[in-house]
């Protein structure tokens, strides 16, 4: 854990730069690629429980901080009544 407080310390300068989104993107495009080819090489039976996963888990830190991207508002908006988020006490708004 000490080597990634140091890490982010060093990249504290490099945050306001205009390239700098951009360049943490294509890393990450490229980390996901690299785990997608990864992932293909096992049988899909393994493959596809891993992938759902993943996205449902997304999708509920979306759900819970309300940090989507715009375009799932409208569909996020309507599930929140359902699911606890970040600002609500009790989960539930009924």
């Amino acid at each position: 854990m000490h080597y990634v407080e140091r890490l982010f310390q060093s990249l504290q300068p490099l945050y306001n730069e205009p390239w700098f989104p951009w360049v943490v993107g294509a890393v990450g495009v490229l980390f996901a690629f690299s785990v997608f080819k990864s992932l293909k090489a096992l049988p899909k039976m393994v493959m596809y429980p891993i992938v759902g996963a993943t996205c449902v888990i997304v999708f509920f830190s979306w759900l819970y901080n309300r940090n989507e991207p715009a375009l799932l508002s409208p569909l996020m908006d309507v599930l929140e009544f359902w699911f606890p988020s970040k600002g609500s006490v009790s989960g539930s708004k009924f």
